[in-house]
């Protein structure tokens, strides 16, 4: 079988084995999240380097854009860097890797990279995301120029897949409304179709400032639309949610999610 026939046979039986998806459902976006996991004694300025000088122009030239490059700043597996990129299908996706492969600069530059005995991290790991209904892809915050934001990367695993798509739900229903209003902005929301921790839900949030999270959660706890949302039967997280995680991320310079 071609690579590229067994790719797209590989995305569709993982999706038969989860959620069944309309083919409306299934026209929506697509984000792949990979992981460059370090450690402190790596070289992170070198992969840092490799990121923004290969990585990003390569993606670019694969028209793959925009293209958020963020790195840990507290959370676990830190140090690791974060590649964020969308797609407008799982067609896409392929076509985009296939691009990758046939880009004889990024093919030379992953070469250099790899051979220098100076190992810059220890492990790639990918995963595949379905964009939710009512935030299918990747929303880009505006910046003042020479600035960044503070982004938070959160991860909702549930026990089994009626309680992942009970919360999924609870978001495209009106919760990612009361985020923005409480100045919880969006980045991306997301279903995991391939990877780690399944089933789970992962999605991307930004403020401008350290104290403007703060205040946000704060108010988020005490909105009245919220409270009778998660008081609901069935809704609380409890109920729908195993375990939570969260990281704080920082834009790299070159990021164009910043």
């Amino acid at each position: 079988m071609e690579r590229r026939d067994f790719f797209k046979t590989a995305l569709w039986a993982g999706i038969g084995a989860g959620t069944a998806f309309s083919q409306t459902e299934l026209a929506e976006r697509f984000l792949v999240l990979e992981w460059y996991r370090c450690r402190r004694d790596q070289d992170l300025a070198r992969m840092r380097g490799f990121l923004g000088e290969s990585l990003v122009p390569a993606y670019g030239r694969a028209e793959i854009r925009p293209v958020g490059v963020f790195q840990t700043s507290v959370g676990p597996d830190n140090p690791s860097f974060l590649v964020l990129s969308s797609y407008a299908s799982l067609a896409s996706v392929q076509d985009a890797r296939g691009k990758l492969e046939g880009d004889g600069k990024w093919s030379q530059d992953c070469r250099a990279f790899d051979e220098k005995w100076e190992l810059a991290y220890d492990r790639i790991e990918s995963s595949l995301l379905r964009g939710f209904r009512t935030l299918p892809g990747i929303e880009t915050p505006k910046v003042e120029e020479g600035k960044s934001n503070l982004f938070e990367l959160r991860i909702y695993e549930s026990r089994n897949a009626a309680g992942h798509e009970k919360k999924v739900a609870m978001f495209n229903s009106g919760e990612i409304e009361i985020f923005r209003r409480c100045g919880i902005h969006p980045v991306f929301f997301g279903s995991t179709m391939f990877g780690s921790r399944m089933p789970n839900l992962t999605y991307m949030v930004w403020y401008p400032t350290w104290d403007a999270r703060a205040a946000a959660w704060s108010k988020f706890s005490q909105d009245p639309e919220w409270k009778k949302m998660s008081a609901a039967p069935g809704n609380a997280d409890r109920e729908l949610v195993s375990s939570i995680s969260n990281q704080l991320m920082t834009p790299l310079a070159f990021s164009q999610i910043r």
